[in-house]
């Protein structure tokens, strides 16, 4: 397993309440590793922290781990959104009333 992917789960699983809810995305390339971190918005204070401070400490120790590697090491941190809810089909509504002509215009149009 990757040292870097085996940091950031530690870190991530001793920050948070529930840890099955965030998805780590790896993108592994000869002399950089991206991670992309989905976490629900509820767990996003924990992980970001007080004006980035946390997420900055992450990325810093394990930039250093990286560099031991001689790997650049990139990590985003994206909100997850929940799934949005089906779609109902509209009803669809009957004109009441006398149907216009077209050749007719209304009555008020000028």
């Amino acid at each position: 397993m990757n040292p870097i992917f085996a940091a950031l789960q530690y870190v991530i699983r001793a920050l948070v309440d529930a840890p099955e809810k965030i998805v780590i995305e790896r993108i592994e390339a000869p002399k950089v590793d991206i991670f992309n971190i989905s976490v629900p918005q509820d767990e996003m204070g924990r992980l970001v922290g007080r004006n980035g401070r946390t997420a900055e400490a992450i990325r810093d120790v394990l930039g250093a781990i990286g560099a031991t590697l001689g790997k650049e090491v990139i990590i985003d941190v994206i909100e997850a959104r929940p799934a949005p809810p089906p779609r109902v089909a509209a009803k669809r509504s009957r004109r009441r009333g006398r149907a216009r002509s077209p050749m007719r215009p209304a009555r008020n149009a000028h």
